[in-house]
């Protein structure tokens, strides 16, 4: 095993710092052999200690036959101890007695020799045997105390730098970050299951009480301010930090941040009983960048949402993609009759459906192979499975894509949510929650506007059943969030890819923000949104401050233990067609509600006239079917006069004279 030493150890430190490394991790031969050396030499000791306390000289004219005695005797005494089946750096209490007992029998059974052989002289054959277990003991135990824990020791033997600094290739000097408690268990688990990857050296906490105490051996640090993180790492000689519990310890900036600017490599301990049950005290992952994210996760009403969906048969559409999967896993822990899996990819819908059946054995699972944008296969669908509740997550999201293919998009998300509505309503379905976008407002994008499109169907659809048949009628939600990370074709598998790959790092401005979430976060605000809604929201999560896409690129190279622009390069593409610099999550048209939920809120946007609004919409449909481009583009801007193309050819249509704008 290599070690790496600074030049401001002393070479004494430096010798000590070595063999006690080697000691604690020799193997158990080497061991005995060294303890049964230097009990011989206590014994020979000890032997000349009686002979001059009672004068004589048996000791010259036998110390030979009895040095031969005690080795063989010993020897036996201490392997059959069974103290060295483990490394030193792993002796116990129990290790300490039976070494004592060993070593207490070998001492007696050497002085009966003596007496037996050598009568004349007993006295001084008891007090050698007395001597001989005293310092006996004391030297093998001693030694290992030494070795255990002489660190604090070491430290301040003429050197001007920790002697702790000194580090080895096989252990890994961490720092525990987060509650006092927490890190002391996470600590304890770590010794305790004997981890041959880490060593503790240090917790950072915001335990005031606790700042510049030591407990179990460990030195705690309170930490308030980014400049003390630097320094108290510096005193660990930590080269990695784990989070335990992945609380944030500073006030405004995570002390990973810190540490993501310092090199210091970042991970994240997994739940402690689950430690337990998997025997390792370890148990830690990389930090993620979702980790990173300034945001608590949203929290749900549990209780609420399952009684929504438990017993019930629940359809989820664009069941294989990121959004609609993960939907699927979590309305199954609420024990739903029947989950339908509604997408057009086989394979992926195929592999979704397995994990349900394994994960969740007692959930009933139905798959069905259907394009929402042929309503004959959706009908035969309703009819069959017969959903009391639809999430439909199903959708074209890739914004350069969609601009290039408007007619497809319009075709999919436009006409495909007025089929499954309409359907919804003719089936008696109880509950109709639509997944949407921040693009959806103030559009640019042709996906943006498709999005905003469906939003107006289903709820003016939504309104006009309640007016016309009351309560009992389908009840049509909408939810709005950002972009997701960690979603097909998202911003974070591409960075991953391209740091993986060597660089460089695309970005198409350096002033572009996005807001974002994690898949868990949106699925949980659709799942709140289903449990409040009573009928024509649009609900939004509270997503915090918009996210600079440069800074999350340069944030992602760091946690790859890389230096952004140094190691990897970040390059500059321009605005893609239909893309804008920021997003939104409201217009001007639209204001909010409080709900009982402090993270989410209800938007109320404009009233549309039902009958005129599908006679626009089924016109619309049909210019895209007939892959009438010019019109189909014409459509949507008059549909949403806020509609205005951004870096796109079709913002020569934005000033068009609109004749008929749709009443409000």
């Amino acid at each position: 095993m290599f070690v790496f030493m600074t030049e401001t150890h002393s070479p004494i430190s430096k010798f000590l710092y070595y063999a006690r490394h080697y000691l604690l991790n020799a193997s158990g031969k080497f061991i005995f052999l060294l303890d049964l050396g230097l009990s011989s030499l206590v014994t020979m000791l000890a032997c000349y200690y009686g002979e001059w306390i009672y004068k004589g000289d048996w000791v010259d004219k036998h110390v030979g036959a009895a040095l031969l005695f005690d080795f063989f005797v010993t020897g036996i005494m201490l392997w059959r101890s069974g103290v060295y089946k483990t490394l030193v750096r792993f002796t116990t209490m129990k290790d300490l007695q039976k070494l004592m007992a060993a070593i207490l029998l070998a001492s007696v059974l050497l002085c009966l020799f003596n007496i037996v052989l050598w009568p004349t002289y007993y006295k001084g054959h008891v007090v050698c045997a007395i001597f001989n277990f005293v310092f006996t003991f004391l030297v093998l135990i001693g030694c290992r105390m030494a070795c255990i824990g002489g660190r604090r020791w070491l430290e301040h033997l003429n050197s001007t730098e920790s002697v702790s600094s000194i580090t080895t290739t096989g252990r890994k000097r961490i720092a525990l970050v987060g509650k006092l408690d927490a890190c002391l268990l996470k600590a304890s688990l770590i010794r305790s299951l004997k981890s041959e990857e880490y060593e503790v050296v240090g917790i950072l906490t915001s335990a005031p009480e606790a700042d510049g105490k030591e407990i179990r051996g460990i030195p705690i640090r309170l930490i308030k301010e980014a400049a003390e993180v630097e320094t108290a790492l510096n005193v660990f000689q930590a080269s990695g930090v784990i989070f335990v519990g992945k609380g944030e310890i500073l006030g405004e900036k995570k002390l990973a941040d810190v540490c993501l600017e310092k090199g210091i490599e970042l991970m994240v301990s997994h739940d402690l009983f689950q430690s337990f049950h998997e025997y390792s005290g370890v148990a830690v992952d990389e930090v993620q960048i979702e980790d990173l994210m300034e945001r608590e996760e949203i929290s749900i009403d549990t209780e609420k949402i399952s009684g929504g969906i438990r017993d019930k048969v629940v359809m989820v559409t664009g069941a294989a993609g990121s959004i609609g999967s993960e939907l699927v896993r979590q309305l199954c822990r609420f024990a739903p009759r029947r989950i339908v899996l509604l997408d057009h990819a086989e394979t992926p819908l195929w592999l979704v459906r397995q994990e349900v059946e394994k994960l969740y054995p007692r959930v009933s699972v139905a798959t069905s192979i259907t394009n929402v944008c042929h309503r004959r296969q959706l009908e035969e669908s309703m009819k069959l499975y017969r959903p009391e509740l639809i999430f439909h997550a199903a959708a074209y999201k890739h914004v350069p894509l969609m601009e290039e293919n408007p007619c497809t998009a319009v075709v999919n998300n436009v006409k495909g949510v007025m089929h499954l509505a309409s359907l919804a309503a003719k089936y008696g379905v109880q509950r109709f929650v639509m997944v949407s976008t921040d693009k959806a407002v103030n559009p640019t994008s042709v996906m943006g506007a498709t999005k905003r499109l469906a939003e107006m169907y289903v709820q003016s659809l939504g309104e006009h059943l309640a007016q016309k048949y009351g309560k009992g009628s389908t009840v049509f939600i909408t939810t709005r969030f950002g972009n997701v990370l960690g979603s097909a074709g998202s911003v974070i598998p591409l960075f991953k890819e391209q740091i993986k790959k060597g660089g460089p790092v695309t970005v198409t401005h350096p002033e572009m923000i996005r807001y974002f979430m994690t898949i868990p976060e949106a699925c949980h605000l659709i799942l709140q949104a289903n449990a409040m809604g009573k009928g024509g929201e649009i609900f939004v999560f509270d997503m915090g401050e918009q996210v600079k896409i440069v800074e999350l690129a340069k944030k992602m190279i760091r946690l790859a233990g890389l230096s952004p622009l140094k190691d990897i390069r970040i390059v500059f593409t321009g605005l893609r067609p239909g893309e804008k610099l920021y997003e939104e999550l409201l217009t001007d048209y639209e204001h909010t509600l409080e709900t009982p939920h402090q993270r989410i809120r209800i938007f109320e946007t404009r009233k549309y006239d039902m009958s005129e609004l599908k006679e626009a919409f089924e016109e619309l449909v049909r210019h895209a079917e007939s892959s009438n481009l010019e019109e189909t583009i014409r459509a949507m801007k008059q549909l949403i006069p806020e509609y205005k193309s951004n870096n796109s050819p079709y913002q020569k249509y934005d000033y068009l004279d609109l004749k008929k704008p749709l009443s409000i």
